[in-house]
């Protein structure tokens, strides 16, 4: 029985160090194993998903008037 998650029959996992900083972990089903991938593949995969009609109907309901900024607070250090 496998004590680590790296020791699974179904993981493809590369040297985990700084290099793999914003990396996350993923199910590839064509290749039926657990994989390490770029946070920028997921976001970049996400954001050409988006149907267009989804993004219009956003926009028409979405009233600026009604947004307000109070500024950023980033706490202190």
């Amino acid at each position: 029985m496998p004590t680590r998650f790296r020791d699974l029959s179904n993981t493809n996992l590369p040297i985990l160090n700084n290099s793999k900083n914003k990396h996350l972990m993923s199910y590839n089903a064509s290749l039926n194993k657990f994989e390490i991938i770029s946070s920028d593949v997921i976001v970049s995969s996400a954001t050409t998903s988006i149907p267009d009609s989804f993004v219009t109907q956003v926009e028409q309901e979405i009233n600026v008037n009604n947004i307000t900024f109070a500024g950023i607070d980033a706490g202190t250090f």
